[in-house]
């Protein structure tokens, strides 16, 4: 189970320091549940769809970047 801190706390079986506000952490399914139950104004369950995701590839990675001021000195320089 997913779940975020809502306020600073701190849960040792999870992590030696306090948890952050905003932090995620993982935690197993009854615990997770205990934790909500008792602390519902502390803790709030991510979905799988929530967790924080990388950003996409590039569609086309062959495409020539485009020309910077540094690239265009050294062609000038070149010439």
């Amino acid at each position: 189970m997913r779940l975020k801190a809502l306020d600073q706390i701190s849960i040792s079986a999870v992590k030696a320091d306090s948890l952050r506000p905003g932090e995620p952490f993982n935690i197993n399914d009854a615990a997770g549940k205990d934790l909500l139950e008792r602390h519902p104004t502390i803790f709030e369950r991510l979905d799988a769809g929530e967790a924080e995701k990388a950003e996409p590839a590039p569609l086309n990675k062959m495409a020539t970047p485009p020309l910077n001021k540094s690239t265009a000195r050294k062609r000038a320089k070149a010439d």
